[in-house]
């Protein structure tokens, strides 16, 4: 009787330190994230090289921070379609959920070249004080292997400035985040004889680009065009010729499952102070995880 009595009391201690473990967290409740950015192209520029310092995370008030040993400077331009590159790769964080993730900048390793070849400093607000954040919730599931890239939409982020007599570029970007387990892409042609607004796309004032929508958008915005009762885009691609073949090709990475509106435009025409955006051609496309799509315009 008394060994019997021992024995509960043992167990009983046993699992009142595995409740209190679960209370407290325990090493076992974290799991591994990377992180990774990619750009939505934009016009006028050869380069646009952004310095990153580190990453920051935010969990329940809890302040996880990655600084890197030395400055990552990436060249965003070079990051379309489907390309990325890394900031953080398999590192382990305290599982649960997240509430933002802040990008860190070095403002003064950060700048833009244009196409003119000319070479301007990249102004990021706040850029070395508070980084850039982007407020978008995610989990990362104890025990497993997360992975998010971040989407630069340079088309939208990007704006000249020529205060005091000085040149300067503004980097305000719009920041979207993805879950790389879900995502998928679409891909496609355009043939070189289609004109948008009586505009050919051979035109060199027209450069080419394919703008992705949400489901059911029937009136578009560009990135710089606002409408009334319109939609701006979600991505974007430019479309580059494919001498070998005679068409144009574009590709859309990381976009979330869903369907979307795809419609064919001159983003060289896509200029602050406009009043509407000439788009030809929208077409529906489904986006499934690790799957590529492929809408043709033809």
């Amino acid at each position: 009787m008394k060994l019997a009595k021992r024995l509960f009391q043992v167990t009983g201690l046993i699992c009142l330190f595995s409740l209190l473990a679960a209370c407290n967290g325990s090493s076992s409740s974290t799991g591994t994230m990377s992180l990774a950015v990619n750009d939505t192209p934009v016009d006028g520029a050869q380069m646009v090289v952004v310095a990153f310092t580190g990453v920051d995370l935010m969990s329940s008030g809890n302040l996880q921070s990655f600084p890197f040993a030395t400055e990552r400077t990436i060249n965003l331009l070079s990051l379309q379609g489907s390309a990325s590159a890394q900031l953080l790769s398999g590192v382990t964080v305290p599982a649960g959920n997240y509430q933002w993730i802040r990008l860190d900048i070095d403002p003064a390793n950060s700048y833009i070249i244009t196409s003119t070849g000319a070479r301007y400093p990249l102004d990021i607000p706040s850029g070395s004080q508070t980084g850039l954040k982007l407020v978008s919730g995610f989990t990362v599931d104890q025990g497993s292997q997360s992975d998010f890239l971040i989407d630069f939409n340079l088309r939208q982020s990007l704006t000249e400035s020529n205060s005091g007599g000085t040149t300067s570029y503004l980097l305000n970007p719009a920041l979207r985040l993805v879950n790389l387990e879900t995502a998928g892409s679409v891909s496609g042609t355009a043939a070189t004889t289609l004109s948008i607004n009586g505009e050919s796309i051979n035109n060199t004032a027209c450069d080419p680009a394919v703008y992705v929508y949400p489901q059911g958008t029937t009136v578009f915005n560009g990135f710089d065009v606002s409408v009334s009762g319109g939609t701006t885009p979600i991505a974007s691609a430019t479309l580059s010729l494919d001498s070998s073949t005679g068409l144009y090709d574009y590709t859309v990475g990381f976009l979330a499952p869903g369907t979307y509106v795809l419609a064919l435009t001159c983003a060289g025409n896509d200029t602050s102070g406009a009043t509407s955006l000439a788009v030809v051609l929208p077409q529906d496309v489904t986006i499934t995880a690790n799957t590529t799509a492929t809408v043709n315009f033809t």
